[in-house]
């Protein structure tokens, strides 16, 4: 599956199609145990190592408008979110991957964010919100980089003493460089959280301790341009993991009319009181 080297401390590609080629199978692995083996095989100093989500989990709300960034992208990236492609440094911040010249690329995310709007784009992670919506005046899939949360409530677990709440997000990441789609997948975050309370305020946790496994057997997703991936259960895990659950397979020139991703049903998760479960739906 590699199609990339360490140069530096960055991950070289030869082009996009590479690139894509690994993200896509470092999505397709199964576990995060595997997902580290690969980084640690690459010997790189990866962002999904170097980043904490659970500060834009903390809040009682979360909103569906946040960015969220599959755990492939963030294995690939180094700790700087910096990949070169085709000879190029390219730097992620926010939904734009930037081209870094020789002088640039050196520069930290903070030196960096003073002076983005100077940059050449190189590619977008597209935004479901705002004025990106059309590529070349047509529509692109309405779900693009867009989440859905839903949350199991708080008090409704056995473990005493500890308020938990379950987080499973469900979001797109689609890739375009050059104007074209080159990427669109759906993924599931699971991640369970608790209660942390200070004197001035209380906020939310990844609670690391609680082992469970997931079931999706009851889920169903009912359209033939995506391929969707659901195996009746993910193994055991703590903390948070995240499991690609559908791929894009139509074609990646931009297309009007096109069929969208949509899902409906239960995702089960069995802890030490028995099992949970969640309705999802996305359309």
């Amino acid at each position: 599956m590699s199609s990339s080297v360490l140069d530096g401390r960055m991950l070289s590609f030869k082009d996009e199609e590479s690139f894509i080629k690994e993200y896509s199978g470092v999505s397709e692995m199964k576990s995060s145990k595997e997902v580290q083996n690969w980084i640690s095989k690459k010997g790189l100093e990866s962002l999904l190592n170097n980043s904490d989500d659970s500060n834009e989990m903390e809040e009682e709300v979360l909103s569906d408008t946040r960015i969220i960034y599959s755990d492939a992208l963030k294995a690939i990236l180094n700790d700087e979110s910096k990949v070169k492609i085709g000879g190029k440094t390219i730097w992620l911040n926010e939904r734009n991957f930037y081209v870094l010249s020789e002088k640039e690329q050196n520069k930290n995310s903070k030196e960096l964010g003073l002076i983005k709007d100077e940059l050449e784009i190189y590619g977008k992670l597209l935004s479901y919100m705002g004025s990106e919506k059309t590529l070349t005046s047509r529509d692109v899939i309405p779900n693009e980089n867009r989440a859905k949360t839903f949350i199991n409530g708080e008090g409704e677990f056995n473990v005493p003493g500890v308020r938990l709440r379950h987080v499973l997000d469900l979001f797109n990441e689609t890739i375009v460089v050059n104007n074209q789609i080159q990427s669109s997948k759906m993924y599931l975050r699971f991640t369970m959280q608790y209660r942390s309370c200070s004197t001035w305020r209380c906020t939310w946790k990844t609670e690391n301790s609680t082992l469970r496994d997931y079931s999706s057997g009851y889920v169903v997703a009912n359209n033939i341009t995506w391929n969707t991936q659901h195996p009746y259960v993910y193994g055991g895990f703590t903390g948070s993991q995240t499991y690609l659950f559908s791929t894009w397979i139509g074609s990646y020139i931009l297309a009007n009319p096109y069929q969208n991703f949509s899902v409906s049903g239960k995702i089960q998760f069995q802890m030490a009181d028995g099992w949970h479960e969640i309705e999802i739906s996305w359309y």
